[in-house]
């Protein structure tokens, strides 16, 4: 009716509802920043040819430059060529907004923590991208590379909508396999059961094959983006533990809407940082 003051558990929602929105335009924001300024330092194609080929002999020295026995492996299949096609797309960026979702929700103490190690991998790849340009794979056919994605999924990377958020030199870290490894321990650490753990390392090791065998990285790239996504986590961890205060309320709220005491965990989310 109409004079009626709204309950406290409907301001409360209303108010989580607002962070809400806040909170997604802000990281969307950060993110489209993020390709925006990656996108925008293209123009070193010599420096970046000649740090692939440094790659290539370092991977050779070290013994494992396997990239183009891998590629042999599927290439000759249209079956495991479009399926590594599918994982690389389908299981990074629709999976990750999925879980995020998921998390921000019914576990936000976790969001917070991942989101914040993505952001963080985020700065320091834009620091390593300017600093030291990389050709991927994919773009040196003259080795014996293909680029799978465009060759079999009829998906260009240099289409004319997609220049101003692609850098295609912004090969090393692989943020691709960096943030899939993130998006698992999301997973994993969230739900702790046997599937849980079993996706997670699906994910993980599906997602480093998938980023070598598409032509996108050298096996040195997606070891690159482990480190700095290990790095931006353990960061997270300590920043949610020692610096961020867990006293926000919209950060404290259980799955039923309800303020919980000061300090106490959130439902369903034991431990959260």
């Amino acid at each position: 009716m109409r004079g009626e003051r709204p309950t406290r558990e409907q301001s409360v929602r209303r108010l989580v509802g607002r962070r809400g929105l806040a909170e997604f335009g802000i990281v969307g924001g950060c993110l489209l920043l993020y390709f925006l300024v990656r996108g925008s330092v293209v123009d070193r194609v010599p420096q970046a040819d000649a740090h692939a080929l440094d790659l290539i002999r370092l991977e050779t020295n070290l013994g494992f430059f396997w990239e183009l026995s891998w590629q042999k492996l599927i290439l000759g299949s249209t079956f495991w060529t479009q399926f590594w096609n599918f994982f690389y797309f389908w299981l990074h960026g629709p999976l990750i907004a999925v879980v995020a979702f998921i998390l921000y929700f019914k576990h936000r103490g976790k969001y917070s923590t991942i989101r914040t190690a993505f952001l963080i991998s985020c700065l320091i790849g834009l620091f390593i991208y300017d600093f030291y340009p990389v050709t991927p794979p994919r773009l040196l056919p003259r080795l014996g590379f293909v680029d799978t994605v465009q060759r079999y999924a009829d998906l260009s990377y240099q289409a004319e909508s997609l220049k101003p958020f692609v850098n295609p030199y912004a090969a090393l870290p692989s943020l691709h396999f960096g943030w899939a490894f993130l998006i698992s321990v999301g997973i994993a650490w969230t739900w702790r059961t046997w599937w849980a753990y079993l996706a997670a390392a699906a994910e993980t090791v599906g997602m480093f094959f998938a980023v070598v065998v598409t032509g996108n990285h050298f096996i040195i790239d997606a070891i690159a983006g482990f480190i700095v996504c290990g790095v931006a986590l353990a960061l997270a961890l300590w920043m949610h533990s020692v610096w961020l205060p867990r006293g926000n309320a919209w950060r404290e709220q259980d799955t039923r809407g309800e303020p919980l005491a000061p300090g106490a965990p959130a439902s369903g989310d034991q431990g959260a940082g």
